[in-house]
């Protein structure tokens, strides 16, 4: 399991494994080269060099076997670049602190500070996602165009296991392209390794279909883990900039979406995914969004009475923050649990 996710964060791409400081220099020689054959101005190339270095820092520190891809990203017609750095850590256990570190502290802390690395990435980049799974790894997407560009949707995931166990029985995934943002949750019955295998399986199927609509997404799913344990699932798909949601659930697994004076609470039949000789029972709905809705979506790990819709101030932080928070103030003790958060 222990490279599982950073194989699937990495998929596709070639990466440069950090394993000293001139690895490091490395990735901003290739960051230099290609931001130049984008078209960054001198003060955005700076930026997205100072980004990739903090990044390859902070898995010098405190990752294992990390790595870093770079590839050539575009909004409409501005390009970017995108850095994808992925490890199998220990995961940011507090990126609360770390992201919040931004402009706290005006002397320079000591090379290998986490919350220095990610407060400057978090200010330096575009736009940032986060993968955080305690004990397996951290994902970061940094992301910068060489002009500005329409806001979108920012993404954070974190996950740990239930107390005790090694594997956590949850898996999430997202996906952009030109025009909208897929994101998915599932939670494998039980425990362990059987229990990842499914929500695995199901997170699988959403990478290799991200083009169908939700239903047909969470059909395939239940076609996939005929042969798991199953597992309970949710899935949205957000147009973007239209802010319009297609929204489907089958099982306990929550969606909620929080904004200034609204709230919107999804949660899928009694079902199983992957249940045989049986027909899945979806919950799927639309709805539409505000720019500065937070959409989340969490396992039953959470309790049910997890609600921060008064709590702005919170909504509007990264949702690495948000994700982190509901996993801290509304986590049960005995089971895994994952929140995925976009805003």
């Amino acid at each position: 399991m222990d490279t599982v996710l950073i194989d699937q964060w990495l998929s596709g791409l070639e990466s440069i494994a950090v394993l000293d400081e001139a690895s490091v220099s490395v990735v901003r020689q290739h960051i230099r080269a290609e931001g130049a054959a984008v078209g960054f101005s001198p003060s955005a190339l700076g930026s997205i060099v100072n980004v990739a270095s903090e990044l390859g820092h902070n898995q010098l520190a405190h990752a294992r076997g990390g790595r870093i891809a770079i590839r050539r990203i575009a909004r409409g017609e501005t390009p970017g670049l995108e850095i994808i750095a992925a490890d199998r850590g220990d995961g940011i256990a507090a990126p609360t602190d770390a992201l919040r570190a931004v402009g706290s502290d005006p002397q320079p802390k000591a090379r290998g500070s986490l919350g220095v690395g990610l407060a400057a990435v978090l200010e330096l980049a575009d736009e940032l996602d986060f993968d955080v799974r305690i004990g397996e790894g951290s994902c970061v997407w940094a992301r910068k165009f060489t002009r500005p560009v329409a806001r979108r949707r920012q993404v954070g995931l974190y996950g740990r296991a239930c107390p005790g166990e090694d594997t956590s029985g949850d898996d999430g995934y997202f996906a952009r392209s030109d025009d909208d943002l897929l994101i998915g949750l599932a939670d494998g019955l039980g425990h362990g390794p059987p229990a990842r295998e499914a929500s695995s399986a199901a997170m699988q199927t959403l990478r290799e279909s991200t083009a169908l609509g939700v239903g047909r997404l969470l059909e395939n799913c239940h076609d996939a883990l005929q042969d798991t344990r199953g597992a309970v699932m949710a899935v949205a798909r957000i147009a973007e900039p239209s802010d319009t949601m297609q929204a489907g659930a089958i099982g306990n697994v929550s969606l909620h979406a929080y904004g200034p004076g609204a709230r919107y609470h999804l949660t899928g039949p009694s079902f199983v995914v992957g249940a045989r000789g049986r027909q899945p029972r979806i919950a799927l709905e639309d709805h539409a969004l505000s720019m500065r809705d937070a959409l989340i979506l969490f396992s039953d790990g959470i309790f049910t009475r997890a609600d921060i819709g008064g709590e702005l101030d919170l909504l509007r932080e990264h949702p690495i923050i948000i994700a982190h928070q509901f996993v801290e103030r509304f986590a049960r003790d005995n089971d895994d649990a994952l929140v995925l958060v976009a805003r």
